[in-house]
C-alpha cells in the first residue's frame, strides 16, 4: 500500500513537468510573474496619482482670534473675529500643472511597456537557444547511431576479408614449378603460416619460388592488406563515435544553465523543465521596410517615452510662465461683538457682528526664481528632443544590423540546403563504393563530418533568423 501511495505521489509530482507549454503560454506566464513588470506598472499608477494632487486648489486657511480683555468699538465691545480665506493660482495654473503630471505619468507607463516587450524577447531569445541545443543533441545521437551502423559494416567486412585471407591460404599452391619439391613445400608451408599476420610470407615464397609461386604470395598478400585496411577503419570510426558522444553530453551539460535562467525570467523553481519545439521554421519579416520604420517611430516607447518627456515640459513651462502672475484670495471676516454699556445713556450699545469681505493678491516682484523656472522648462525641452533624436538614430542603426542579421541567414539557409542535398548524395555513392570494394572509410567519415556541420549550421541560421525577427519585432512594439 505504502508503495502505490509512493507511485501515484511520485506521479502527481511529475505531471506538471509533462506538459509542454506553447512559446505563448511561457509568455503570458512570465509576464504575470515578473517582478519588474510589476515595479513599472506601480511605478505608473503612483505616478497617476500626483495629477489630483498638483491640480488641486491650495487648502483654505481659517483664522481664530480672540481679544484677552475685549477692545472697544462703536458697535460694542469686540470679542474676536474669524476668518476664512481660499487662495486661487492665476488662470491655467492648475491645467498646465495637471498635464505636466499626467505625461510624466505616461513616461512611466512607456517604461512598463519597454520593459515587458524586453522581457518577451528575452524569452523568446533563450527558448530558442533550448531549441537550438537539443536539437543539436537529437542530431549528434542520430549521427552516432549512424556511425554504429558504419562500424558494423566495416566490422563486417574486416572479418570476411581476414576469413578469406585464411581460406586462400590453407589451400595448397597450385602450379609450382623450378626449385626442389621440399623448397616448394616449405614455402607454401611458410605462406600459409603467414598469411593472417598481415601477408608477408607472400614475399618470402616469390623469392624461394618460381613465377606461379609469386602470384600466389601476391594474392596472400593483397588479402592480408585489405583486413588490415578495414581495422584501421573500425578504429577511425570508433574514433569519431567517441567525439560525437563527448560533443552529446556537453550539450546536456549546457541546457541546464538555459533552463535555469527561463525559469528565472519566468519566476518559477530553476530544477523545472522546459519543453523546447519540435520543429522551428524560418521566420518571414513582419512588415516592409517602411512599414517597419514607420512603426517604430510611431510605437516605439523609448520615443514614446520622449515625446512624453517633451510635453510635460512645454506644459512646465507654461505653469513657470503662469506661477509669475499674482495669485488671488476670496475669503470673509467675521467679528464678534458684545454689547457695551454707555456711559452717559447707560444703555446697552451695539452687539450686532459683522461680515466683512476680503481680496488679497500676491505680488510676484522677485523675478529671478520665475525666469530660472522657465528656463530650466526650456532646456529640459531641448534634451528631451535632441534625446528623442538620438535615440531614433540608433534604433535605426540596430535596425540594419537585424536586416543584415535576417539577410544573412534566408542566405545561409539557401545555400546551406543544398549542400546538405549535395552531401548525402555524395555519401550514398561513397557508402556503396564502400560496400562493394572496402575502401573510401575515410571519405565517408569527412563526407558525414560535413553533412553534420552543415546541418547544425542550418539550426543555427533558423535560430538566428527567428531572434532578428524577435528583435525586430520588439521594436515595432509586436507584443504590446
Amino acid at each position: 500500500m505504502k508503495k502505490i501511495l509512493a507511485i501515484i505521489v511520485l506521479l502527481l509530482g511529475v505531471m506538471p513537468l509533462v506538459q509542454a507549454q506553447t512559446l505563448e503560454e511561457y509568455l503570458v506566464e512570465a509576464g504575470e510573474n515578473s517582478p519588474t513588470l510589476k515595479a513599472r506598472y506601480a511605478e505608473y499608477q503612483a505616478a497617476l496619482q500626483r495629477a489630483p494632487q498638483v491640480g488641486a486648489l491650495p487648502d483654505p486657511e481659517a483664522s481664530f482670534n480672540f481679544f484677552l480683555r475685549p477692545m472697544e468699538r462703536f458697535m460694542g465691545n469686540q470679542v474676536g473675529d474669524i476668518s476664512v480665506m481660499q487662495m486661487f493660482p492665476w488662470f491655467g495654473s492648475q491645467k498646465a500643472a495637471r498635464d505636466e503630471a499626467n505625461y510624466m505619468a505616461q513616461m512611466k507607463f512607456a517604461s512598463f511597456i519597454e520593459a515587458k516587450i524586453n522581457l518577451y524577447h528575452e524569452v523568446r531569445t533563450i527558448w530558442y537557444q533550448l531549441y537550438l541545443n537539443d536539437q543539436e543533441s537529437i542530431l549528434m545521437e542520430k549521427e552516432v547511431e549512424i556511425m554504429k551502423t558504419l562500424e558494423r559494416l566495416a566490422l563486417a567486412k574486416y572479418k570476411s576479408a581476414t576469413a578469406g585471407g585464411s581460406s586462400g591460404a590453407a589451400t595448397p599452391a597450385r602450379g609450382t614449378t623450378g626449385g626442389s619439391t621440399g623448397s616448394s613445400g616449405a614455402a607454401g608451408s611458410g605462406g600459409s603460416g603467414m598469411a593472417g599476420m598481415g601477408g608477408s610470407g607472400g614475399a618470402a615464397a616469390g623469392s624461394a619460388s618460381g613465377s606461379n609461386m609469386a602470384a600466389g604470395g601476391s594474392s596472400m598478400s593483397s588479402m592480408g592488406s585489405s583486413g588490415g585496411s578495414s581495422m584501421v577503419d573500425v578504429m577511425l570510426i570508433r574514433l569519431q563515435v567517441k567525439e560525437l558522444e563527448n560533443q552529446v553530453l556537453i550539450h546536456h551539460e549546457a541546457r541546464r544553465p538555459l533552463q535555469v535562467a527561463f525559469n528565472q525570467l519566468l519566476r518559477r523553481r530553476p530544477s523545472m523543465t522546459v519543453i523546447s519545439a519540435d520543429t522551428l521554421l524560418p521566420a518571414a519579416l513582419p512588415a516592409t521596410l517602411s512599414l517597419i520604420e514607420d512603426s517604430i517611430r510611431s510605437n516605439h516607447p523609448m520615443l514614446k517615452m520622449y515625446e512624453w518627456d517633451e510635453k510635460a515640459r512645454e506644459s512646465q513651462l507654461r505653469m513657470a510662465q503662469l506661477m509669475g502672475r499674482p495669485m488671488i484670495g476670496v475669503g470673509l471676516n467675521y467679528m464678534i461683538f458684545k454689547p457695551r454699556m454707555d456711559d452717559m445713556t447707560q444703555m446697552n450699545m451695539g452687539g450686532e457682528n459683522m461680515v466683512m469681505p476680503m481680496v488679497t493678491l500676491t505680488l510676484p516682484i522677485y523675478r529671478k526664481k520665475y525666469n530660472a523656472a522657465q528656463k530650466e522648462a526650456e532646456f529640459s525641452q531641448q534634451a528631451a528632443v535632441y534625446q528623442k533624436e538620438a535615440t531614433e538614430r540608433e534604433l535605426f542603426t540596430e535596425l540594419e544590423n537585424l536586416l543584415y542579421q535576417y539577410q544573412s541567414s534566408v542566405s545561409r539557409i539557401n545555400l546551406l540546403k543544398d549542400q546538405v542535398t549535395l552531401t548525402e548524395q555524395t555519401i550514398r555513392l561513397l557508402t556503396t563504393n564502400y560496400s562493394v570494394t572496402g575502401t573510401g572509410i575515410e571519405d565517408i567519415i569527412r563526407q558525414r563530418q560535413s553533412l553534420l556541420s552543415y546541418r547544425l549550421q542550418q539550426l543555427q541560421a533558423i535560430t538566428d533568423q527567428n531572434i532578428a525577427v524577435s528583435a525586430i519585432n520588439r521594436m515595432m512594439q509586436g507584443d504590446n
